[in-house]
């Protein structure tokens, strides 16, 4: 996720430069309309810190179950696929049911994901599609 700056801050060039004498120093008045940027408060850089932790903890559990998710989605199209190569006549046709039966039935993990839990949803429709019709021609 890309980071957006929360305010941006027009930053005027033309200040006015004023001569002093030798060894005093001075620093040019700001122009009425020109607002410096805040500081960061150090309570927001604190929440900051305290959400950036709570993702890192909950993060990993999440990892895991979008592999599983992504693994279980991978063996069924490639069930899939070794049941269409069979069906042209290059394999087994009853060993390919059997691997496509068994990786439809295992359990599906909850995806949060809505993308991943909607292309999961198309894979698994297929497979049962393909199942049921070669089901029904034996």
């Amino acid at each position: 996720m890309p980071i957006q700056p929360l305010t941006t801050f027009a930053v005027s060039h033309s200040r006015e430069i004023r001569h002093v004498s030798a060894g005093q120093f001075r620093v040019p008045e700001e122009p009425a309309g020109l607002r410096t940027a805040p500081g960061p408060s150090s309570t927001t850089a604190l929440a900051s810190l305290q959400t950036m932790l709570a993702v890192q903890e909950v993060t990993p559990g999440l990892d895991e179950r979008r592999q599983r998710a992504v693994r279980r989605g991978e063996a069924l199209l490639a069930a899939l696929s070794d049941l269409q190569l069979a069906l042209l006549g290059a394999g087994d046709d009853a060993a390919c049911l059997a691997r496509l039966r068994t990786a439809l039935a295992d359990e599906a993990p909850a995806v949060i994901e809505p993308e991943l839990a909607d292309v999961l949803a198309a894979i698994e429709v297929r497979a049962a599609v393909e199942l049921a019709k070669q089901e029904r021609d034996d």
